[in-house]
């Protein structure tokens, strides 16, 4: 899985300077409405190809085993090790603030082991083997324990992944590479449960022998995602354009700034502050969804448990089919402008609340059914988008802590969600309550929609960054 390459030579000062123009080009900005070149020809012309974005993908989905075990097998676990459901609850909430924690030690750590590739690695082997041995558990502790491990561990993945991506494909495939990545989510959501299934149904397993074929399987995803290499940090953007410049390379990941000084440079970003809404606004939106839409399908329309697993699944498999469709139609956006993109962009978080408000009032179940399934479709698109129009302004050397902000920002979305939805439940019904998340949704539709204000000039200080002609802190 070598398919980052190896690093251009620096070429020697060019007879003119580089117009703004070609710079913006090289980060995928060109002005341009063409038709997108098909993704393996991009690829092939640049000497890369799918094996990386496989390989994250891979572990990505296996990161959700353990978790995904939990919530299904709780009732069984909680049995078999006599404990009640206040304490399970609690191992839970430990696992949650580790993973909340985990990103920010990890992004700290990246300034002295700038190895991004071997941390996404040996967390994935270490939440393997949390997986593997929570079937071997004898009680609370060693129980909590191991959560709280595989919540370290699996809260690294946003941070490292996307950032990698980045750094392992060029613009001209970053968006579509992106959105068959974000795919991996909704496919875990198919698979995991299925799997569980099996194992239970067809193979007579009790829990612990879940947790430990759940493991097993992930230790050999952790193999197979062995032969991935280190791509060069800010390959297809900054030491590109430092390269076409004649200038040397900007500092990378010995910067000697300290983590709060580096998350209060990426926050200075215009765009940054701008997306930060729009992170807060999915959150509030994404976060209380699960409950609203289960309590509404269960409350007002009768579904079983059993139905409700099978329109999670089916709804799933419509967002990997809108990821793959979008992503072409999002990097054709990005080439044209910021502007486009941008309202693309917002344009999707709105027509995704709108899709949601719209099935509380709707008479039919199949209406329902599909407006909840194309909202969540909606939904999914959205975050490949942010992650692309928020890490192409940012620094190399500064996406992983850029995402460790993005991620906060994005629980206390999903917290502001969690209150408006109980503030709504205790006068409202659950209609009014989907109605009301409404609201969140469309400010931050605003905010995202006039990123184009500040995205080009912010791509332009990252140009001024790489060819040393920087002039922001």
């Amino acid at each position: 899985m070598n398919d980052p390459p190896t690093p251009p030579t620096l070429p020697d000062p060019p007879a003119t300077p580089m117009s703004r123009e070609a710079a913006r080009a090289v980060l995928g900005v060109t002005g341009r409405k063409d038709d997108t070149t098909p993704l393996l020809r991009t690829l092939k012309e640049h000497g890369t190809g799918l094996s990386f974005m496989t390989g994250l993908s891979v572990l990505a989905v296996v990161d959700n085993f353990q978790t995904q075990a939990f919530s299904v097998l709780t009732p069984e676990v909680s049995a078999g090790l006599g404990m009640d459901l206040g304490t399970i609850s609690g191992i839970v909430g430990v696992q949650g603030i580790a993973a909340g924690l985990a990103p920010f030690a990890v992004a700290t750590l990246l300034r002295r082991y700038p190895h991004r590739v071997r941390l996404a690695l040996g967390t994935g082997f270490a939440w393997s083997v949390t997986t593997l041995f929570t079937g071997m558990v004898s009680g609370p502790v060693s129980l909590g324990a191991l959560m709280l491990v595989n919540g370290a561990t699996t809260g690294t993945v946003a941070l490292l992944h996307p950032p990698l991506l980045m750094d392992a494909y060029p613009p001209a495939a970053r968006m579509r590479i992106m959105s068959l990545y974000s795919a991996s989510t909704p496919l875990a959501n198919i698979m995991a449960p299925l799997f569980i299934a099996g194992l239970v149904s067809w193979l007579g397993m009790d829990w612990r022998a879940v947790f430990i074929s759940l493991g097993v399987v992930s230790v050999l995803a952790c193999l197979f995602a062995l032969r991935l290499r280190e791509p060069v940090l800010g390959r297809w953007d900054v030491a590109e354009l430092s390269a076409r410049a004649g200038t040397s390379p900007p500092a990378g990941h010995d910067d000697p700034m300290g983590f709060l000084a580096t998350v209060g440079r990426v926050l200075r970003i215009p765009s940054i502050r701008r997306m930060a809404m729009g992170f807060t606004a999915i959150g509030a939106l994404a976060v209380p969804y699960g409950v609203v839409i289960s309590t509404l399908l269960d409350s007002e329309w009768g579904l079983s448990v059993g139905q409700r697993g099978l329109f999670t699944s089916a709804a799933a498999v419509v967002s990997i089919v809108a990821l793959a469709v979008f992503g072409g139609r999002a990097e054709a956006a990005y080439r044209a402008g910021p502007a486009r993109f941008m309202a693309l962009s917002g344009g999707a978080l709105a027509l995704a609340a709108s899709a949601f408000a719209l099935s509380a009032l709707v008479p039919s179940l199949w209406l329902v059914l599909a407006l909840l399934a194309l909202g969540q479709a909606l939904l999914a698109v959205i975050g490949p988008c942010l992650f692309i129009g928020g890490l192409s302004v940012v620094r190399p050397a500064d996406r992983a802590h850029a995402m460790a902000a993005l991620g906060l920002i994005l629980a206390f979305g999903g917290l502001a969600g969690a209150g408006l939805l109980a503030l709504a439940t205790a006068f409202l019904d659950v209609r009014g309550a989907l109605l009301l998340l409404l609201l969140p949704a469309i400010a931050g539709s605003l905010f995202i929609a006039t990123l184009h204000k500040t995205l080009m000039g912010d791509l332009d200080a990252l140009i001024d960054h790489a060819i040393g002609e920087d002039k922001r802190c």
